[in-house]
């Protein structure tokens, strides 16, 4: 017994000193009854960063208290073909407007739209509603990681990686069902769209729908 657990301390000793020299590796000890495994841990990507940026882009709850003073609301309809529509009956499209001090352009102010369903389908502090698309003009602190409007295309890259589709004045990011369209003007993001599609084909026949 001794002899093993001798043994069990001199490998972790050369793996700590394996981690030394290789900083760039994280190493994973496990240590069982029977033997003495070392796996390598897998490090973060740029595209684990775009797929949670997608996934989540801002925690609508959240957003919805800090604008609840200042919000307009528009009427109601039942989507765009290309949005995602879950299958639940008694539902609803709905859009939440945001605009920022002293607008000017009434085409350009910040949206958000929900798909809504049941009871609190027209109350505006509804948790079950399910976030469809973010329409973003200006630059807010309140969207948290998603207030992308400034940011360069290096900054962007270096964010979500550089595996993009370019149309036009556009880059597009994607992931499954879900797109981020940023619109740029001298190589900053100028304004930007995020959707949850009805479709995982995304390709500039789709995008060109979506910007018409």
């Amino acid at each position: 017994m001794k002899n093993q657990i001798l043994i069990i301390l001199f490998l972790v000793f050369i793996s700590c000193e394996n981690v030394t020299e290789k900083k760039s590796e994280n190493l994973l000890v496990v240590v069982d009854s029977n033997e003495l495994k070392t796996e390598r841990a897998k490090e973060p990507t740029k595209n684990s960063m775009l797929t949670s940026f997608l996934e989540n882009p801002i925690d609508l709850q959240k957003f919805k208290k800090l604008k609840s003073i200042n919000y307009t609301t528009t009427g109601v309809s039942n989507g765009m073909n290309y949005h995602f529509h879950p299958k639940i009956k008694d539902s609803i499209f709905y859009t939440y407007n945001y605009p920022t001090k002293n607008f000017k352009d009434s085409k350009r102010i910040d949206q958000v739209v929900v798909f809504k369903h049941g009871k609190n389908k027209h109350a505006y502090d509804d948790e079950t509603e399910i976030m469809i698309e973010l329409r973003i003009f200006n630059i807010d602190s309140d969207l948290g990681k998603a207030n992308l409007v400034g940011y360069t295309k290096t900054e962007l890259e270096s964010e979500f990686g550089n595996d993009y589709l370019t149309l036009d004045n556009r880059i597009v990011y994607s992931n499954k069902n879900k797109v981020l369209i940023l619109e740029l003007e001298d190589s900053k993001v100028k304004s930007y769209r995020y959707i949850k599609l009805s479709s995982e084909k995304i390709d500039t026949d789709l995008i060109g729908q979506i910007l018409k």
